[in-house]
């Protein structure tokens, strides 16, 4: 009773209390941690519980499963199916295999997850939802959909629950055909006027796929036009940049007397912050104040914080982040990104200490966020320190932002050689920016030789673009080498010749093209030329 009330504290009391524990007992406790999101409180249950002897049954691992897929303990979560396997529990218990499907798929592990379903040859509508749900959220929508068809196929009536993960499928690769054969399946089967949740996925389906006219359509013949019905009109308005119309649905809702709910004020901040709406903002923020919603909703704290920050309101964010019961790695790095646009440096990394205190792990955006704020004081050796922490004390794989940030910064402070050693050990995607980089480096600190070497590397990552020769050119120039930076500018000019003469066969240049001597290209100097010239390089004429 305590537990299913959320009274977990006393649940756990009254449990410690009685010297004969059974498996009910456990089990009940150990649901209520996994309902108010403990899971790891969860897995303490459930290790206490089999260090007393006692057996779990199949209702015990459904919960526990549930509790390693929201903490993403695969290792647990795989000996626990090893156990169900022993003792033969998955036979006859869908609700058993689904949770443990679930649990793989929320853990990432698809291909345990694919194998299970393809040992598991009975599976009812349950199971079938988890599965195209599954692939869904981890973006294998066709997946999904050939999932939905297949458990047709197999005479299994599709569910309201399976056609909400369908149609969100659907939404995901816009695929408006699919979307509009599920509608018509599902106002055949009368399901609609029944289920809001249902009728929100469609309007959903409909706005992601652009077609607001079929979206609005569906709308107005949904009785009542709930919250999440609205919310999925807001929701699409504003991932559509129509935030105007996305605060006059809010307004309709006010004017018919449908209380908003937290989805809904999070969708309203947001369109608040695109159109830098402050004053409605912060209408919206008492109001969720006025409700007590940030008590038990970090996530909407941390869209009030963005909001704010966006504004340029550092000091507001800030007051709503000390406001909040609970702040995760989002709640920090949202503001400390905010502090470090904003050149506050100092707060930054007062707020990053603060951070680390709390026990909250930083996550990338933190820390391309910390690199940035070095970058802005030229503390290098402090910079260098951060990134190799990234790895080492936080687990974290340095992103390509981040080994930008810390390349860029070795290479503005003069440390070629440590910029040249890092783009070595790392795999760059985006080389030749990076390259780039480097080569304004060399430009900057008249390092001829190394410079050469960095133009070689940004040639071969690509030959035709044209702010490599302009650099090295310049280089040249600036080292007294004219000779040098002559040979280099033809090279450039051939490349550029050899486009060009693909490019003008049929078009005539335009009013916006710049006109440069060749002389003049010699001495064109980066960010200037980056702003002038395009990367193809085609509206350039010499004369």
């Amino acid at each position: 009773m305590y537990a299913k009330c959320g009274e977990l504290a006393k649940a756990r009391d009254l449990l410690d209390q009685h010297k004969s524990r059974d498996v009910i007992t456990w089990t009940a406790l150990l649901t209520g941690y996994v309902r108010k999101g403990n899971g790891q409180k969860a897995l303490d249950c459930f290790e206490r519980m089999q260090n007393e002897g006692i057996t779990p049954n199949a209702v015990t691992y459904s919960s526990v499963l549930k509790a390693c897929g929201a903490l993403r303990a695969l290792e647990k979560g795989e000996a626990i199916h090893g156990e169900i396997l022993k003792q033969r529990l998955l036979e006859d218990d869908f609700v058993l295999a689904t949770a443990l499907l679930d649990m793989y798929f929320k853990c990432g592990a698809l291909a345990k997850a694919k194998q299970m379903s393809d040992n598991f040859s009975v599976k009812d509508a349950g199971f079938w939802n988890a599965l195209i749900s599954g692939y869904s959220q981890h973006g294998q929508d066709e997946q999904a959909l050939h999932c939905f068809e297949n458990m047709k196929c197999k005479g299994i009536i599709p569910n309201q629950g399976t056609y909400v993960c369908a149609l969100k499928a659907c939404s995901n690769m816009g695929d408006l055909d699919k979307g509009l054969q599920i509608h018509e399946e599902v106002a055949s089967r009368g399901l609609l006027q029944s289920d809001s949740v249902l009728a929100s996925a469609i309007v959903n389906m409909y706005v992601k796929c652009g077609t607001f006219p079929k979206a609005h359509a569906v709308f107005k013949k949904l009785s009542p036009q709930d919250a999440p019905s609205w919310n999925a009109l807001i929701t699409g308005y504003v991932l559509d940049g129509k935030c105007e119309q996305a605060l006059s649905c809010f307004e309709q809702m006010n004017c018919r007397a449908i209380p908003p709910d937290a989805v809904t004020y999070g969708c309203i901040l947001r369109a608040c912050a695109v159109i830098h709406a402050r004053k409605k903002g912060e209408q919206i923020h008492a109001e969720i104040a006025r409700q007590g919603l940030l008590h038990n909703n970090i996530q909407l704290g941390n869209i009030l914080i963005d909001m704010y920050v966006k504004f340029g309101a550092l000091s507001k964010a800030h007051d709503v982040l000390k406001e909040l019961p609970t702040r995760n790695v989002v709640s920090w790095s949202t503001l400390i990104a905010g502090y470090a646009q904003c050149g506050k440096d100092r707060q930054a990394l007062e707020c990053f200490e603060f951070m680390q205190h709390e026990g909250v792990p930083p996550d990338a955006i933190t820390f391309v966020s910390m690199l940035n704020v070095c970058s802005h004081l030229g503390h290098v050796e402090e910079a260098h320190s951060l990134f190799v922490s990234m790895d080492t004390a936080y687990g974290v794989k340095p992103n390509l932002e981040c080994c930008f940030c810390m390349i860029d910064l070795f290479g503005r402070a003069g440390h070629i050689e440590k910029a040249i050693h890092l783009v070595q050990q790392i795999p760059l995607s985006d080389s030749y920016n990076i390259w780039l980089s480097i080569l304004g480096a060399c430009q900057k600190y008249g390092d001829v030789h190394i410079g050469r070497w960095v133009f070689e590397q940004a040639i071969l990552a690509d030959e035709n673009n044209g702010l490599a020769y302009i650099l090295m050119a310049n280089i040249y120039a600036a080292a007294g080498m004219q000779e040098d930076a002559m040979i280099i500018e033809a090279m450039r000019m051939s490349r550029i010749w050899k486009s060009a003469t693909h490019s003008w066969q049929s078009t005539a240049p335009s009013n916006n093209s710049h006109v440069f001597a060749f002389d003049d290209l010699l001495y064109l100097k980066l960010p200037s030329t980056h702003m002038q010239l395009n990367s193809s390089e085609e509206d350039v004429l010499i004369k």
